[in-house]
């Protein structure tokens, strides 16, 4: 089963990435990579919980 978690569903609405993955890890690594890479997320952000369990109800399957 394939899983997809796109920026603008996390309220980066202009931004036209979406991460993809056989599992919600994989994709909640490549979505983590992408948010420190190109929106300037931090480790402290992306670690927080509340923004763990937010980002994961916005997963959706393929």
């Amino acid at each position: 089963m394939a899983y997809t978690l796109a920026c603008r569903d996390a309220g980066e609405t202009t931004c036209p990435f979406v991460a993809r993955g056989e599992t919600k890890e994989e994709v909640l690594a490549q979505a983590a990579k992408h948010a420190k890479e190109v929106h300037r997320y931090t480790d402290e952000q992306l670690n927080d919980p509340k923004m763990m369990k937010q980002m994961k109800t916005i997963i959706k399957q393929a």
